[in-house]
């Protein structure tokens, strides 16, 4: 019996193995990865990646991996970050022209404006557009003033206090941008299609002990009759019930 429940505590162990689904995250793309499989119903833990200090991985049960990719390919998670003033600029490979160098700068200062947007609670994700006119000093009129437009799309069921927040959301990008006027920056909030919660892997879990229990105690008991199949019946002692 001993070699049985060795057995058992084998098959268990192995059916409750950890396994990697993500690797070479950020902290926060793996804290967003942890926010939409909770809400998904699927328990997962981020560690950080062996050899580096500042990439993470995310790990969830062997069982619920194959049902983890789907979440997050339904999301499509997980998502790169837009890129700001150090990817852009950090390149330095040629030196562009200043109207390149000017389609860098918006480039990177509408990155670093959705890194802003979506360090708000309850945002998944954003989109910066700037449209800066270039200042044309030959000519004496001014050029049309710069707007802008923000899409933020957020948590299901949040899509109400961020329309509250939308005047600040203006103020924030027009406070980055010289001669931006706040009324000129447009707000678009989306709210993210509510997923349906499966349930925990609890009750399967429970069954599998079940089942590998069940296994084992016919295993035991085939164990104990083994030495006697093949005898004749009446060579076989049965127990008989006191009268």
């Amino acid at each position: 019996m001993r070699r049985n429940h060795t057995l058992l505590m084998l098959l268990v162990a192995l059916g409750c193995g950890r396994e990697e689904i993500l690797h070479g995250l950020d902290e926060g793309q793996a804290n967003q990865i942890l926010v939409a499989l909770d809400e998904g119903g699927v328990r997962a833990e981020k560690r950080r990646d062996e050899g580096t200090e500042a990439a993470w991985r995310v790990e969830v049960d062997g069982a619920e991996a194959a049902r983890a990719q789907r979440l997050l390919s339904d999301r499509e998670l997980p998502r790169p970050r837009p890129p700001g003033f150090g990817e852009v600029f950090g390149k330095g490979s040629v030196v562009p022209t200043p109207s390149e160098e000017r389609a860098l700068y918006l480039h990177a200062l509408s990155g670093e404006l959705a890194r802003s947007v979506e360090a708000i609670d309850g945002v998944t994700e954003a989109r910066v557009h700037l449209a800066l006119p270039a200042q044309d000093l030959l000519r004496p009129d001014p050029g049309p003033p710069p707007r802008a437009s923000v899409l933020v799309k957020t948590r299901p069921g949040a899509r109400g206090r961020f329309e509250a927040l939308a005047p600040g959301l203006q103020a924030l990008v027009a406070g980055a941008v010289s001669g931006l006027e706040p009324a000129a920056v447009s707000i678009v909030i989306a709210e993210a299609s509510p997923t349906v919660a499966a349930p925990r892997p609890a009750a399967r879990g429970r069954v599998l002990l079940l089942a590998l229990a069940g296994a084992s105690a016919l295993l035991g008991a085939g164990l104990a009759v083994a030495p006697y199949l093949g005898r004749p019946l009446r060579h076989l002692r049965w127990p008989t019930r006191a009268r």
